[in-house]
C-alpha cells in the first residue's frame, strides 16, 4: 500500500526522478497485496498496478538511497542482515506528525478492521508529508 500511495504521489508532482520499490523482511514472494488495503486505494481512486509481494536482497539495499520501513524491529532486523544499511533506514511513521516523533506502523494483516482504519490512515498521512519533505529538500 505505502509503495502505490507514494508512486500515485510522484506522478500527481510528475517527478521521474523519484524511483520507488517495495520488498519486504517477512514477505511470501509472488503474494498479492492484501485485498483489504486494495479496497482502501480503490476507494481513493488509486489502483495497485500487478503487485505481488518479495523479499529485501542485498542488491535493493545497495540501489536504494533511502529505505523506509514500518517498524522498529524491521529497522533492526535489516541492520543485522546489513549493517551498512543503518544510514539510509527511516521508519515511516515519523512522517505522520510535523514533530517527526518516530512512531511505529503496525501491520494490521490478520487483525481487526479497526487495525486496518489505522493503518490505512497512518501511511496516507505518511506517505503525503513525506513527499512534502521530499518537495522542500528539492527547493
Amino acid at each position: 500500500m505505502a509503495e502505490t500511495l507514494l508512486r500515485n504521489e510522484i506522478e500527481i508532482l510528475k517527478d521521474d526522478s523519484i524511483s520507488v520499490a517495495s520488498a519486504g523482511l517477512y514477505a511470501y514472494p509472488g503474494s498479492p497485496p492484501d485485498r483489504r488495503m486494495i479496497k482502501y486505494l480503490l476507494k481513493m481512486g488509486i489502483t495497485a498496478k500487478n503487485h505481488e509481494a518479495r523479499q529485501i536482497t542485498k542488491q535493493d539495499v545497495d540501489w536504494a538511497d533511502l529505505i523506509l520501513v514500518m517498524e522498529k524491529e524491521h529497522k533492526t532486523a535489516l541492520k543485522e542482515l546489513w549493517p551498512d544499511v543503518g544510514v539510509k533506514l527511516k521508519r515511516l511513521g515519523r512522517y505522520i506528525s510535523e514533530d517527526q516523533k518516530t512512531d511505529d506502523i503496525i501491520d494490521p494483516f490478520g487483525r481487526s478492521p479497526y487495525h486496518y482504519r489505522l493503518a490505512q490512515s497512518q501511511i496516507t498521512l505518511a506517505i503525503k508529508n513525506f513527499v512534502k519533505s521530499i518537495i522542500t529538500e528539492q527547493n
